[in-house]
């Protein structure tokens, strides 16, 4: 008996482990150091811990088993994570078969696997299933077609291109109600004296913002701004991912979808996917895995808001893997990435993470066929590569592919971090000293969820110069000064070549405005209220020292991209 609690809660550990943090990302360079061996040439922890998940897989080839390890995992959430049992149980639950069906193929093909992705020392960073694998990349083509310069726009000048991320809108929004709770989100449940009251509008805290004011936003911007293209960049579901179903979901992504082509009626828009999109959150099955677990139900509901704007041909990607590639107008191709494929806590991924669904090697083909014919491509992503979230062998092989099709690829658009920032990517990844070839841009939420303000985002783009970006604008609006009788003001709140004095947006300036940031403190702080839209950021010097890095984390290494001050 005292064996079996045991197994049960080694099993309860690995679940909560991978639930809460997924997993230690496990680089090229946190990799170097040599395992830790004893003097006979063995790895104890390693061996002791793939020991254990062997006994423990045979005790879960009984499906009793589960509900005895889910209630452990419970109570330990409740006691360790101080989260609410309805959170608690309700991760557990949603989690259910995906763990136990990953953790049973893994348990029984490399149980060694499941030690590496707990404990670093005992992963294998050259192993092509885990973060060693890299996709093949073609020579360069000997003679490149020239794209005419004629553009079928409508007038000659620059476009307009807004993005739009993250809304997490929640159709649940309460107003009056707490907006200082105990649950990870607030603003949700009526009461009488709250601690903190919620805002009309919306309140920056642990709170998503309301449909009126996505609603607000949009009749603002559709008033103000001559819009050529819209881009949304995935992550439309509230943040009360313990409640998630996949009848809410498609309920929700319909509302949103006729919301948005309602504000939009003739401009192309253009959908990402995000890793709230997912039921569970973070789950998109490639196919390797059982039919049971693909989220066939969301890649079409994905196709149908899509649709309009799809080029022949863009179905069969879509409806597989949730990405797919269109011509969005002559010499400009639109590629949008599912990144649920190197999402940390996408278990299915740990089977295999090697290319899942082919998703890269397409992503590879579509670029070389733009290429060819001197075709310009604009990248749209929810979550950027070096961002946490992101497995480092996704992340890897996106910067090489980055790095290869340089002169092709005029824009990356991302989302995710909530956060307004940039990253730069380099010749060498390893030297942050050589040429600066490409930029990404993590553009600001619409959501308040944490701690800023909503906000949105309009890029000018020269159609006649590679469809380049001149500029970007963020806009902003301050819900602290909005009350349920004084609608929010939308305002400016920087353009990127004023705020930092550039003459273009070109990689190379963009590094020298990381040298800039680095160098004085005043800068910095301004940089901070940008990303957070708020005058008094809620960013202690662990984020602050994160924002930093990531100005130069294309990928996970944080020894070679993170400043010293």
């Amino acid at each position: 008996m005292k064996q079996k609690v045991f197994v049960y809660l080694l099993v309860t550990v690995i679940l909560l482990l991978s639930i809460a943090s997924a997993t230690v990302l496990r680089t090229r360079e946190s990799s170097k150091p040599p395992l830790k061996m004893d003097p006979y040439g063995f790895q104890p922890l390693c061996v002791s811990c793939t020991g254990l998940v062997s006994v423990a897989s045979i005790f879960l080839q009984f499906d009793v088993s589960e509900p005895v390890v889910l209630e452990f995992a419970t109570i330990i959430c409740k006691l360790f994570a101080k989260q609410p049992w309805a959170v608690c149980d309700g991760i557990s639950s949603q989690f259910r078969d995906e763990f136990f069906y990953v953790f049973r193929r893994l348990a029984k093909e490399s149980p060694s696997q499941i030690c590496g992705i707990l404990l670093p020392d005992c992963a294998d960073p050259t192993d092509p299933s885990e973060s060693g694998w890299e996709i093949p990349l073609p020579p360069k083509p000997k003679k490149l077609s020239k794209q005419k310069t004629e553009r079928k726009v409508k007038s000659f000048k620059n476009l307009n291109v807004l993005q739009l991320t993250d809304l997490h809108v929640d159709f649940e929004y309460k107003y009056p109600s707490e907006a200082d709770c105990d649950d990870p989100v607030c603003c949700r449940k009526s009461v009488s004296d709250p601690k903190k009251a919620a805002g009309y509008w919306g309140s920056v805290g642990k709170c998503d913002i309301p449909l009126w004011t996505v609603e607000h936003m949009l009749k603002h911007i559709t008033d103000t701004h001559l819009i050529d293209m819209v881009v949304m960049t995935g992550d439309y579901i509230n943040h009360v991912d313990w409640e998630y179903s996949i009848e809410e979901h498609l309920s929700v992504l319909r509302r949103l979808h006729r919301l948005v082509q309602t504000s939009f009626p003739t401009t192309p828009v253009y959908w990402a996917l995000g890793n709230h999109e997912g039921v569970p959150v973070n789950s998109f099955a490639p196919h390797s895995v059982d039919q049971r677990f693909w989220p066939t139900w969301l890649y079409k509901e994905f196709h149908a808001m899509s649709g309009p704007w799809l080029s022949e041909g863009s179905d069969h990607s879509l409806l597989r893997r949730g990405s797919y590639a269109t011509q969005v107008m002559d010499g400009l191709k639109l590629i949008s990435l599912n990144t649920g494929f190197c999402e940390v806590t996408n278990f299915f991924l740990y089977l295999n993470q090697s290319d899942p669904d082919s998703s890269m090697s397409w992503f590879v083909k579509e670029l070389y066929e733009s290429e060819k014919i001197g075709e310009q491509v604009y990248v749209l992503a929810h979550i950027p590569p070096g961002d946490s979230e992101c497995l480092e062998g996704w992340a890897f092989n996106y910067y090489r592919v980055i790095q290869r099709f340089a002169s092709t690829i005029s824009g990356q658009f991302f989302g995710h971090d909530h956060l307004d920032y940039f990253t730069v990517f380099y010749e060498d990844m390893h030297n942050v000293s050589s040429l600066p070839i490409g930029v990404g841009y993590a553009a600001p939420s619409v959501t308040t969820f944490e701690y800023q303000n909503p906000a949105y985002r309009i890029y000018e783009i020269d159609p006649y110069n590679k469809f380049k970006i001149v500029d970007f604008t963020t806009y902003s609006a301050n819900l602290d000064k909005a009350t349920d009788e004084k609608e929010p003001v939308w305002k400016k709140l920087y353009s990127a070549r004023e705020a930092y004095g550039m003459s273009d947006l070109s990689p190379l300036s963009w590094n020298k405005v990381i040298q800039k940031l680095f160098k004085s403190d005043k800068r910095r702080q301004q940089f901070y209220k940008y990303a957070f839209r708020n005058e008094s950021p809620n960013c202690d010097e662990t984020c602050k020292m994160q924002l930093m890095c990531n100005l130069r984390m294309g990928h996970h290494n944080s020894t070679l991209y993170c400043p010293t001050f």
